[in-house]
């Protein structure tokens, strides 16, 4: 009996640990509506609206464009989470100057790559197109699109970085409302400028580009003045945050960054791939591609968010030199994260041919992506799995053991993998889309399992920033 009692109480102390549930969720809450928000619903909309209102090579240039733009959105998201790691430690440790200086070094770090994507998609959008082995009607309709588009992306790199500054110092709340106020811009003005409404003139594709940039220059001028003026944030910062030039502070940020850049845009890339593969299945196959990847993002959403919520847990527990209770909160929010996705997910598989046709008024290609859908989603865990074990190692400082787990792997098992079940002599259109998408999943139980073996050795704990 004393031996259960003893074992009850190791159990309960061991719950106790970290953060508690109830604080994890009122963390998690903001950042899943923030997740939505700024990664899913924009891309949904867009779906939505294009699918229903144009025609289908317009459709197809929308969703060969968005594999490049998760892309581009996925490198945006570097700089800021090696920046939430470091303000995390900062904030942690009561250095609140420390906190600022790593804003203004993030704010510039933030244009300069912000402005070098910008130039590049300018320059090749016309020969991304091609390379997807398109129609030449989508080249034609997509390039303009994907270069303008680009400009958006210009604002989410600074805008990150203000959003990460606020998570790093436990603030999850400011950004939901930052992402409310630019979701709304965009639908609006997607409304107006792609269908022409209200007395705005009808632009189609491009109206939809000048959306994202309306929406997400809101965004930065609310989180700016938010910054400035905030009573409580004048403890972080002896001057303008945009004045603050530490190079020092910069090269700090940029070491941990490129770990991160490599790691997520290869990991992005993986769509990329992936689209140019199916390209070849026809147009019917790239419509369905685009339809399944949106409705499993937003199945995804819960995942996103606790892993935004893991990485600045983890940072600022270690901040605090207890690493006992950062790996609680890994394991809290992992059980939290695959209960929320996988009800998700068996939801919106009763519901495929619903929810499908949203986004295929005429019929054309629902019974194919409806039938795929619940096959590719019960794979998804290994995703979920994976991309919060990554969260919680960023949020340790630990972004090289993601970098080079993410890059070989995409590299030497996903890119050949995916290529090589192609080849294969299939008529089933089915099973040869699931299998093609499938090697995706494959790939990231690869990187669950590698994560896994690098959380249980904790040595991630005793990572230095």
């Amino acid at each position: 009996m004393k031996s259960i009692s003893i074992f009850v109480q190791e159990r309960l102390a061991k719950i106790n640990e970290g953060e508690s549930f109830p604080d994890i969720i009122r963390y998690w809450l903001p950042e899943l509506i923030s997740s939505m928000i700024l990664l899913t619903l924009p891309p949904m909309i867009d779906s939505y609206i294009i699918s229903n209102s144009q025609t289908m090579n317009s459709y197809g240039a929308l969703a060969m464009a968005v594999n490049f733009l998760y892309t581009l959105t996925k490198f945006a998201e570097a700089i800021p989470v090696a920046a939430m790691a470091v303000i995390g430690r900062y904030n942690g440790a009561k250095d609140y100057e420390k906190c600022g200086e790593s804003l203004g070094s993030t704010f510039w770090l933030t244009v300069i790559l912000g402005a070098l994507q910008f130039v590049i998609i300018f320059i090749a959008a016309t020969a991304i197109y091609r390379w997807m082995g398109v129609p030449e009607e989508m080249v034609a309709l997509g390039a303009p699109f994907l270069r303008l588009k680009s400009l958006g992306i210009f604002l989410v790199f600074t805008l990150l970085g203000f959003i990460g500054f606020m998570r790093g110092i436990k603030n999850t709340t400011m950004p939901m409302y930052i992402n409310i106020a630019g979701i709304a811009t965009f639908i609006f003005f997607d409304i107006a400028l792609v269908l022409g409404k209200w007395g705005f003139p009808t632009l189609s594709l491009h109206g939809s580009a000048l959306a994202t940039i309306l929406q997400y220059g809101v965004m930065n001028a609310i989180a700016i003045l938010y910054i400035m003026f905030n009573p409580e944030y004048k403890k972080y910062f002896k001057r303008v945050f945009f004045s603050i030039c530490n190079y020092r502070e910069i090269l700090k940020i940029a070491s941990l960054s490129w770990p991160i850049i490599i790691d997520k845009t290869s990991f992005a890339l993986s769509y990329v791939w992936l689209a140019k593969i199916i390209a070849g299945m026809g147009t019917y196959a790239i419509t369905t591609y685009d339809v399944v990847k949106n409705l499993e993002r937003f199945a995804f959403i819960p995942a996103v968010a606790f892993a935004q919520v893991v990485t600045f847990l983890v940072s600022n527990r270690l901040g605090s030199n207890d690493p006992d209770g950062a790996s609680a909160n890994i394991k809290k929010i992992l059980m939290l994260s695959i209960g929320s996705v996988s009800l998700c997910l068996i939801v919106m598989s009763w519901n495929a041919t619903y929810l499908v046709s949203f986004f295929d008024p005429r019929g054309n290609f629902t019974a194919f992506a409806a039938t795929v859908f619940p096959l590719i989603s019960m794979l998804v865990i290994f995703d979920l799995i994976q991309v919060t074990l990554a969260g919680a190692l960023r949020g340790a400082g630990d972004v090289r053991a993601v970098m080079w787990t993410r890059f070989l792997v995409t590299i030497f098992l996903f890119g050949p993998a995916a290529y090589l079940v192609n080849l294969l002599p299939i008529d089933n259109m089915v099973l040869k889309f699931s299998l093609v998408y499938g090697t995706y999943y494959l790939s990231n139980g690869t990187m669950a399992f590698i994560f896994l073996h690098r959380a249980l050795s904790h040595k991630w704990q005793k990572t230095k920033i």
